[in-house]
This record gives C-alpha cells, sequence and structure tokens, in this order.
C-alpha cells in the first residue's frame, strides 16, 4: 500500500522552497503560443498539469525547448495554429482542457481535447456555449456538457459573445487571452456573478505584461485585433501551494521562511496570508521574494466567504481541526467541480477522524475538538493534489495518519513531501 506518513512536530524553524505557480506557468504558456513570438519563461513549474499543456503546445507547432536545472523555458509561439485531426489528452488538467479550446478557436482545423475519466466529469458546457457563439464549431464526443471535445475552427469573426461565469473563472480568462488574436473588435459580456474573480484580475494583468490593452466596463470587457509582445517573463511562487506552509506554522506554533514567496504577488491566493494572520499568525519579516512567519500556541477559528481563493479552503479546513472555536466558510460551491467533490471529500476523511464536519451545498463548519479526541486513520486523496498535501498538515498534531496515493501532488507540487520532510532532518 502506498502511502505517506507524517509524524507530528511542533516548536520548529524550517526553510522550504516554493515552486513556480502553476497557474501562472500555463497562462505564460497560453501567451507565449498566441504572441507567435520568441519568448523565455522563467522559474516554471514543471508538474503534470504544466506539462501536459508543454505537450499539447509542441503538437500544435510550438517550438519548445526546456532548461530542467534552471527551470528556464524557451518558446517559439505558432500564432493561428493550422491543425488536422489531432487528438491532444491533457489527463486531469483544468488549465489544459479551457485555454487550449479558445487558443484552438484562434486557430485553422479540428481537433479533439479528451482527459482522463474525472476530466469527463468536469462541467465545461459554459465555456463550449460561449465558443458555439464566437462561430466555432464544438461536438461533444461522449456526453453533452463534459469532455471530450472535439472542436472545428477556422478563426474568430464574431463581435460579441457572452459567458456565464458563475462555476468557473477559468471560461473567461480563455477567451480573454484568446480574444487579441480574433478577426475583429470583440465585447465580452459577463452573465452572472464572477467566481475566482483575482484568477481573473490574474490573466488582464499578464495580458498587460504582454503588451495587450483592454476596457472593462459595465460588466463586459472590450478587446481589439492585437500583436502579444513579451522576450521574458519571470514565474512567481505558487501562493496555492505556500499555503501549506504557511498553515503549517500557525498549526505546529513554529517558524516558517518560504522562499520564492512574491510579495507583490498577482496571485488571489496570496490574501490567505491575510485570513492566517487574523486568526494568529504572525510575521517575522516580508522581502520582495521571501517570508517568515511564526505560529502561536492557540489560535481562534474565522467564518467567511473563501469565494475569491477556493483553492485554499483545504488548507484551512485543516486549520480549524486545532483552532479554539469554530471555522465557517461558505461561497465555495464550484469546489463541487474541482479534482473531485472537494467539499463532500473533506467531509468523509475529518469524519473518519472522528472530526465535526458539517457540509453545506456552498461550503462547510468545523466545530474543533480537543487534540486527544482525534484518532489517526488511512486517509483517501481523491487523486487530488489539494486533499493531499492539506490532510498531510492534520499530521503535525494527530499520530498514524497515513496520505494514501501521495504520488497525486505531482499534478502541482511534485516535491511537496521533501520539503514538508524537511521538518524532521537533523532528529
Amino acid at each position: 500500500m502506498n502511502y505517506f506518513q507524517p509524524r507530528p512536530k511542533t516548536n520548529f524553524n524550517v526553510t522550504v522552497d516554493i515552486p513556480g505557480s502553476k497557474s501562472i506557468t500555463n497562462r505564460a504558456l497560453i501567451l507565449s503560443a498566441l504572441s507567435g513570438k520568441n519568448v523565455t519563461l522563467k522559474n516554471i513549474l514543471l508538474s503534470d498539469d504544466t506539462k501536459y499543456m508543454i505537450e499539447a503546445l509542441k503538437s500544435l507547432n510550438n517550438n519548445i525547448t526546456l532548461d530542467l536545472q534552471n527551470k528556464t523555458l524557451e518558446i517559439k509561439g505558432n500564432k493561428n495554429p493550422k491543425f488536422d485531426n489531432l487528438e491532444i489528452y491533457i489527463g486531469n488538467a483544468g488549465t489544459a482542457m479551457r485555454f487550449l479550446s479558445s487558443y484552438l478557436a484562434t486557430g485553422t482545423g479540428t481537433a479533439t481535447l479528451y482527459g482522463n475519466e474525472r476530466m469527463n466529469q468536469r462541467p465545461i458546457k459554459d465555456l463550449v456555449d460561449s465558443l458555439v457563439q464566437l462561430g466555432v464549431k464544438v461536438e461533444y464526443m461522449n456526453e453533452i456538457g463534459f469532455p471530450p471535445i472535439r472542436i472545428t475552427s477556422n478563426g474568430v469573426s464574431s463581435k460579441y459573445v457572452e459567458i456565464d461565469c458563475s462555476k468557473s473563472s477559468q471560461y473567461i480568462s480563455s477567451i480573454l487571452m484568446a480574444a487579441p488574436n480574433f478577426k475583429s473588435p470583440i465585447q465580452i459580456k459577463f452573465t452572472s456573478r464572477v467566481v475566482s474573480r483575482p484568477y481573473i484580475d490574474m490573466t488582464l494583468k499578464m495580458m498587460k505584461d504582454f503588451s495587450v490593452d483592454f476596457l472593462e466596463k459595465d460588466n463586459s470587457l472590450f478587446i481589439t485585433p492585437q500583436e502579444y509582445s513579451c522576450s521574458e517573463y519571470l514565474i512567481e511562487g505558487d501562493m496555492s501551494s505556500a499555503s501549506y506552509f504557511l498553515a503549517m506554522a500557525l498549526i505546529s506554533n513554529s517558524t516558517v521562511t518560504l522562499n520564492n514567496f512574491f510579495k507583490e504577488s498577482i496571485q488571489g491566493d496570496s490574501k490567505f496570508l491575510n485570513v492566517l494572520t487574523e486568526m494568529g499568525l504572525e510575521v517575522i519579516s516580508f522581502n520582495d521574494t521571501n517570508i517568515t512567519v511564526k505560529g502561536v500556541q492557540n489560535y481562534n477559528g474565522i467564518e467567511l466567504s473563501m469565494n475569491d481563493i477556493p483553492d485554499v479552503a483545504q488548507t484551512l479546513a485543516a486549520v480549524a481541526l486545532f483552532a479554539k472555536t469554530p471555522t465557517k466558510v461558505w461561497d465555495v460551491e464550484n469546489m463541487r467541480i474541482k479534482e473531485t467533490d472537494r467539499i463532500s471529500a473533506l467531509k468523509n476523511e475529518i469524519l473518519k477522524l472522528n472530526g465535526n464536519f458539517e457540509e453545506f451545498q456552498d461550503g462547510f463548519l468545523i466545530i474543533p475538538k480537543i487534540i486527544d479526541e482525534y484518532k489517526g486513520d488511512f486517509l483517501e486523496t481523491y487523486d487530488d493534489h489539494r486533499m493531499a498535501m492539506s490532510l498531510t498538515l492534520i499530521g503535525l498534531k494527530v499520530p498514524n495518519i497515513k496520505i494514501l496515493d501521495p504520488n497525486c501532488v505531482s499534478k502541482t507540487f511534485p516535491n511537496f513531501f521533501e520539503e514538508f520532510n524537511k521538518i524532521y532532518l537533523g532528529e
């Protein structure tokens, strides 16, 4: 049986290295492809999701050279690609599935995007509906509303598109990034409340970094045909990945230094630092690319909407188990359509530990117990990297926690357990 067993550990001092951001890496790859120019990407993340994106772009005749030692990638982008009955496999990489759909729409030909079993359960109808509005032919190969999909395109000439952004911000980011390569100016209208708005802001900031302008007005974005241009781009450390080590400090009353943690981050999940400091985490020092934080002996729970930062809700759930007061989270219904139904998965595993977990359609309530009332067990990860990393934190306080299928962290943080194990060095 394959599992990782963390051991209880408190009051330590450790320095960890945060990998490059998956969200930024995959956006930078698409923007570079759309530019049709030579771009150097520095501090890239090489994980399952980004490797699927790289291989997909290679199959679409983007010339890519990797320097693994220096975490650098050189890409000669293929603007308005041409393809013929191409089949592209992207595993369970949601960003690859969604971003590639609109990239294909800027080109000419027919291509099929398909993934693993879980990807075939993750909805894509809202994005497909918008692509169809744009004049792109999209066919569902199996179940309507879900991958795999076959896209037939001859470029985009439409001047208006509506998009439902209530389930995923990635649908908007996908069309936004492709829009400068459409044949006509376009208005992109949001028809619902936007989830994970910071991810859209990240996309727009990166588009500006690649020399593209836009206008936002009245729940719409207006973009004209433009040339992307950027010769070199530095990718920040991943704030979602950093969340586990910020939480580690608070849970274990320890001092943790995080390298590659950008002070001026464009990632929404950087706000998780504010959540934890409100609960009691102390910031000892904060420089341009690293931070040192210190936990406390006791801390209170918190109640908040995590609509802007749903990817760190599981991290907060682990923190909540050891607080003095309850923690309530809402506005995260889209957690249910991620790598797994993350709300139900958290409930299943926390109940195994004899924890309290009340499930809502859009969130959860955790009422903490004293440490001795929790009991160790084998914990399922559901092939979800964030389940694995957040549940591992519980082992800092509860003995006999065993994390099944730990290798699923390769999706975004392949060396997570090496960094985690630094706390045991010198024992």
